[in-house]
């Protein structure tokens, strides 16, 4: 059986190590503190109170909490609570600055918990990646959605000029079906105007009994010789259609093209702002890490 003054060494012993322990981590935290490239504030504490405070550069409290009881729902606190480690968020309403802020239990060789180690970093930058995300991700699916509707206008076009494309080459046919008909009407003009000079010999021939029909048989020549002249005219006016309709249609099939692949491209488009949507969805679950 151990006696009280046993009990009391006894105990006096494992305070002694508790606070060799605590003592050491308040040694080595500086240590630490220079080897963490980003810039952090890091914390030690007893059962009660801090009994160390390390601040950093940025990260850092309005005064020294060493010697400050540590408040309830604090990482350390939540940490010695649980006995285990864990990670709060810090509201920037608190201290002035919002930071994250993680807990560890520390145990002497009982595994007792005798203390706990915070340290804590700044979520500016995870901040700043978060908003980026979201402003990445709204921008890409605002562009999905233009270049979409882009791609859909193209497709549209194209299916709209392949229509024109189709109706100029029916004009173009009945076009070139007017050179039979202006061949016929050319042929009855020839022969109007042959009609018209052998009725003329044979007025002639008749004297004074076919002035008559010799007026009539100059007229039908006068018609004819214009009729000829009307048709010529008629001819480069068809031909001045043909080549402005051929060269409309060669347009619209360059045009129809143009808005095919401007419709691929929107498209392209689309699948790489749908992949930049998620690259940014993983920026903002790296940031929830940071």
């Amino acid at each position: 059986m151990i006696s009280n003054t046993e009990e009391h060494l006894t105990s006096d012993n494992n305070d002694d190590r508790s606070e060799a322990i605590l003592d050491i981590l308040i040694k080595v935290a500086p240590i630490f503190q220079q080897g963490i490239s980003n810039d952090c504030m890091i914390g030690i504490t007893d059962r009660e109170k801090f009994i160390g405070y390390f601040p950093g550069t940025k990260m850092k409290m309005d005064r020294d909490i060493t010697g400050m009881t540590i408040p309830a729902g604090d990482a350390i606190y939540e940490a010695m609570r649980t006995g285990k480690a864990g990670a709060i968020v810090v509201p920037r309403e608190a201290f002035g600055f919002a930071f994250r802020s993680t807990g560890v239990p520390v145990k002497d060789h009982n595994d007792k918990i005798v203390g706990g180690v915070g340290i804590a970093f700044s979520v500016e930058n995870q901040n700043i990646l978060a908003d980026t995300a979201q402003t990445l991700s709204a921008a890409s699916q605002e562009i999905t959605a233009t270049t979409e509707q882009l791609s859909a206008t193209a497709l549209q076009l194209s299916d709209d000029l392949q229509d024109v494309k189709s109706s100029g080459e029916k004009v173009l046919e009945q076009i070139n079906k007017t050179d039979s008909i202006l061949k016929f009407i050319n042929d009855i003009s020839a022969n109007s105007n042959l009609l018209g000079l052998n009725a003329a010999i044979e007025a002639a021939r008749a004297g004074e009994l076919g002035r008559g029909f010799a007026v009539v048989a100059e007229e039908i020549r006068k018609m004819a010789i214009n009729s000829s002249t009307s048709i010529k005219d008629i001819k480069e006016i068809i031909n001045s259609i043909k080549v402005e309709s051929a060269r409309m249609i060669s347009r619209v099939i360059e045009a129809s093209e143009l808005g095919e692949r401007q419709a691929a491209a929107s498209e392209e488009i689309s699948a790489s702002m749908a992949e930049l949507a998620v690259s940014a969805e993983n920026i903002n679950k790296v940031a929830t890490l940071l």
